[in-house]
């Protein structure tokens, strides 16, 4: 009877010290995955493609790959997506900034914010690593940007950016017959080019205005609208 007590008290022992382990187990692996590490902060660069595209469950989706920085200014490359659904059709444009709340793990959640709410560190590397262009003056800018805009798939047959003398001036060009298409490029361009005008302002100061204009082939005029210093942004969604 005695052998069997003590087998019985091994038994739970072993038991006990098992469900100690998985535990143990288990919490370091949720704290590792989903509880908050640190803070990240980056910003869309400018020429970052936020075009949606449909994944295998048929679901429209952008990803995002970004290089981010905490408060102390250390870097860490992130990616995260968002899904484009009834309930979720806000993209993050480029020029958007950024805080990105990270686990050791991964990304567990981010929200658009305003420039002046990002830690000076991460400011700073961010003005380093995302400058708008090397370029000395607006017209060496539009001259960069044309090019760059260009190399991009897109349905358009031409894109153009000139400086007007202090605005940029960005024409797409459609064909006559892809009325829908231009369309549905504007509500993708009129958020992306509000905040690119603040951002490009930062490093041209000259710079009043920001003009975009989608056409047809054809001259006809889809969509044209001015950006300028009464743009007003909305960084409280989360």
């Amino acid at each position: 009877m005695k052998k069997r007590k003590t087998a019985l008290w091994i038994v739970l022992a072993v038991l006990a010290l098992a469900l100690v382990v998985a535990i143990l187990f288990f919490k370091r692996y949720y704290d590792y995955r989903y509880v908050l590490d640190d803070y990240y902060y980056t910003v869309v660069p400018l020429d970052y493609n936020i075009t949606p595209y449909r994944d295998t469950q048929g679901d429209r989706v952008t990803d995002y790959t970004l290089e981010c920085y905490n408060a102390d200014g250390e870097t860490r490359e992130l990616d995260f997506s968002v899904l484009i659904d009834a309930h979720n059709s806000d993209l993050y444009p480029p020029g958007t900034f950024l805080k990105v709340s990270v686990s050791k793990q991964m990304v567990i959640g981010r929200r658009a914010l305003d420039e002046t709410s990002v830690p000076e560190k991460a400011l700073e590397m961010i003005r380093i690593n995302y400058t708008p262009t090397a370029a000395s003056s607006l017209a060496q800018y539009a001259d960069g940007r044309t090019r760059q805009l260009a190399a991009q798939e897109t349905a358009s047959l031409k894109i153009s950016c000139i400086a007007d003398g202090a605005t940029l001036s960005y024409t797409y060009v459609y064909n006559s017959y892809a009325k829908e298409l231009a369309e549905a490029a504007a509500q993708l361009l009129d958020p992306v080019y509000s905040v690119q005008f603040r951002t490009d302002k930062q490093a041209f100061s000259e710079l009043t205005a920001i003009f975009l204009e989608i056409k047809l082939s054809d001259g006809t005029a889809v969509f044209s609208q001015k950006y300028d210093t009464r743009v007003t942004f909305d960084y409280e969604n989360e």
